[in-house]
């Protein structure tokens, strides 16, 4: 989740006919799917370039794997190409506009995607929340037992580049963004949905045009496919028995903490850097799972992808041993550092339930008060949720930095600002639309030993993390020295 705009690539004007993959051009290569598409086709032995406005840490595995990476939006980068990939933000760039006049054609990533997943088979995870983590521990879980699966994810998994990977077997394991409708480009062997939230207003008229939209992801999958869903989560379980009624050829498993899931987690619990449970497996098998995460809804996630594994047929016992391993996803509740007594967290949260979910496994992390610098994410988003967000943070955090919306304000569409945020918080809230040098010395001047900082939201507040620490050390040093 980056910027909020409008338009859905899958229901408008766009490019239908087949696409040629020979030398594609993907503007703004340095985002985390835009990335991996790049290097997997590199890897196949295509011939890419790519474009982006800011070198990112991502560009030295991109320009290893052979892809012609450029900086800059200039018209020249798209001469010769097959064809321009580009997500929706992008369609005004100077790049994509020059494609269309010479009649290049332009074309969504996931129609890329399912290009990619001709003569594979897709495991596609869809959702709100959670998405990067369910497909990451699905990974994970092939891999370790042996499954060699392609994968692409829209997160880190360990350093920058790491969402990708070519694998040997027939296995695709990729997210499905439901946020611009993209997901209908896809036709997989298996659906997830792991929630259904009102998460991208700019989209979807009403709840039930987001249902809609989940329903026809799930129609699209393969015949005698398997459906997967969460049954804790009451959207999720509407769209499944509409998909079930219109395609009753799909085996439906559930998890969840719901007594109706197939994959059921028995017990829940959290504390520290440590989230246990027992799996109930289809076949009644128990297995202990214990995740190296404050968050006990990561177990759903992992209920989510040992459901995914069981339909392929692995072995549930190996299963529930293998995701044990599992290291966790880049900046979901991330450990940063801790320096002078004082921990450093950082979260990709943005939305309302992802916010107040991080803050909720950050308060039992927390020996003393929890700090937020936080990102708004996306001025549509910040216009439709900005009171909720700011009641979360009121209910959940002791101090907030609260820093500028991030991205751009589409054409016609009001410009968000942070009132109806800061209206919500208390005195503890301090508003710096600043770099991450001003908001450091504020947190290391304020905060002390046991507490917590939670770096959070989509853009480049993830930065502000090592500046905190830095002015942490220094703090640490004087206080030894004297």
């Amino acid at each position: 989740m980056t910027d909020t705009i409008p338009g859905s690539p899958s229901t408008e004007a766009t490019y239908s006919g087949p696409v040629d993959l020979t030398r594609p051009h993907f503007v703004g290569v340095g985002e985390p799917v835009l990335s991996g598409l790049a290097r997997l086709l590199a890897e196949l032995g295509h011939q890419i370039s790519g474009s982006a406005i800011r070198e990112t840490a991502t560009f030295r595995g991109l320009r290893t794997a052979g892809v012609r990476v450029r900086l800059g939006d200039d018209v020249a980068h798209v001469e010769g190409a097959s064809c321009v990939v580009c997500p929706a933000s992008a369609q005004n760039m100077l790049e994509v506009r020059a494609a269309r006049a010479a009649g290049i054609p332009v074309v969504h990533p996931a129609q890329v995607l399912d290009r990619l997943a001709d003569g594979r088979q897709l495991v596609a995870v869809a959702g709100s929340h959670g998405k990067s983590t369910t497909a990451g521990m699905l990974a994970h879980i092939l891999r370790t037992c042996g499954q060699d699966p392609t994968y692409l994810i829209g997160a880190d998994l360990t350093g920058p580049g790491s969402g990708a990977q070519l694998g040997r077997s027939r296995l695709l394991v990729a997210e499905a963004d439901e946020s611009d409708r993209s997901f209908h480009y896809l036709t997989p062997s298996i659906a997830v949905i792991t929630n259904v939230t009102d998460a991208h207003p700019e989209n979807f008229t009403s709840h039930a045009d987001l249902l809609r939209a989940y329903v026809t992801f799930g129609c699209r999958t393969a015949v005698n496919g398997f459906l997967v869903v969460n049954a804790d989560c009451v959207g999720a379980t509407v769209a499944a028995q509409v998909i079930a009624d219109e395609r009753p050829d799909l085996t439906v498993l559930r998890y969840g903490r719901d007594r109706t899931a197939d994959v059921r987690l028995l017990d829940v619990h959290a504390e520290g850097w440590s989230a246990s449970t027992t799996v109930r497996m289809p076949d009644d098998t128990q297995v202990r799972l214990t995740l190296p995460t404050p968050a006990a809804h990561h177990l759903g996630n992992a209920a989510a992808a040992i459901a995914c594994a069981v339909a392929l047929g692995l072995d549930p016992t190996e299963v529930g041993g293998a995701l044990c391993t599992f290291a966790g996803v880049r900046r979901r509740l991330e450990h940063v550092d801790t320096r002078a007594g004082v921990t450093v967290v950082d979260s990709y949260a943005a939305h309302p339930h992802e916010i107040a979910a991080d803050l909720e496994a950050a308060r039992t992390l927390a020996r003393g008060r929890v700090f937020v610098v936080f990102q708004p994410s996306g001025n549509a988003r910040v216009l439709a949720f900005g009171e909720r967000i700011g009641r979360v943070l009121a209910d959940h955090a002791d101090h907030v930095l609260l820093l500028d919306v991030q991205g751009t304000v589409p054409e016609g569409q009001p410009a968000a600002d942070l009132t109806a945020i800061m209206a919500q918080l208390r005195d503890g809230a301090y508003c710096l639309p600043i770099g991450p040098d001003h908001a450091a010395r504020v947190i290391a001047r304020m905060a002390g030993r046991g507490d917590l900082v939670l770096t959070m939201g989509t853009g480049d507040v993830t930065s502000y993390g090592a500046a905190i620490l830095d002015k942490l050390s220094c703090r640490s040093e004087v206080t030894l020295s004297a």
